[in-house]
């Protein structure tokens, strides 16, 4: 009988505890699936590959206008180029929750990857003289870094094209700053604000009306790369409780 009571017991404390833990356990099997799609999943690398296929036969046809202007080509980094999932997948592993010192701590090991079909479609553009820039939200205390990592991973890289992030996180003005010397052929991002200021410190809501706005520009002035794992979407999110409330059973 005693043992019985125990086992009650000790039922009923599992089942107290679960429930009080299951937001962010739901949390945080959500991130676990983000992270293992994008680490293992054929889709995520198919997918990939089709944006960066696409983006070079977008390219050979541009250069079939023999005009005079300098082309470029302008890269976001983290998602884009450089998988950061490795760093992410220790985080969930340690069960630390995210916080920007730990992807400080990440970048200073030089260790993310290239993401697939990246490097040769950089390399390509390398051979046909098109200017690629990249244009990265990490901190400037991140350049040497983020420099020394993308060249170990094998990428072509001009300090002077490496544009890191200032005081506005927006960026319009680094964009811009590259119109006034060169024609941008194709903007590569995994996150909306990598492409256009319509989209910059707004909800999914207008987002998503903006992106319908701009619907003609995706494939062919806009590449975008899938990223599960974080982006400005997640904002409307709170960490603290467990994304499955948010999820809408009708349109």
């Amino acid at each position: 009988m005693f043992k019985f009571l125990v086992f009650i017991l000790l039922g009923f404390l599992v089942s107290c505890s679960t429930r009080e833990i299951s937001p962010k356990g739901n949390a945080r099997e959500y991130q676990i699936g983000a992270y293992l799609w994008q680490q293992h999943s054929g889709e995520y690398h198919a997918l990939t590959y089709q944006a960066y296929n696409w983006a070079e036969k977008l390219v050979k046809l541009d250069l079939q206008d023999k005009h005079n202007r300098k082309r470029a080509v302008v890269f976001d980094i983290d998602e884009t180029i450089l998988d950061n999932s490795y760093g992410g997948a220790r985080e969930i592993k340690n069960n630390v929750p995210w916080k920007e010192s730990l992807f400080a701590d990440w970048v200073k090991l030089k260790e993310a990857v290239a993401i697939p079909g990246a490097l040769d479609f950089i390399k390509f553009l390398h051979k046909e003289r098109v200017a690629v820039f990249y244009i990265t939200n990490r901190k400037q205390d991140m350049f040497q870094d983020t420099y020394d990592n993308l060249v170990k991973v094998g990428f072509p890289v001009d300090k002077e094209k490496l544009l890191m992030m200032g005081s506005d996180k927006s960026k319009e003005s680094r964009r811009e700053e590259v119109l006034k010397k060169y024609d941008i052929i194709l903007l590569m991002g995994d996150n909306l604000g990598d492409f256009h200021r319509a989209f910059d410190v707004k909800g999914n809501s207008a987002r998503n009306k903006a992106v319908d706005e701009m619907k003609g520009q995706f494939g062919e002035k806009f590449i975008i790369l899938p990223n599960p794992l974080y982006g400005d979407w997640d904002k409307d999110f709170p960490y603290d409780k467990a994304k499955v409330e948010f999820l809408k059973l009708t349109p």
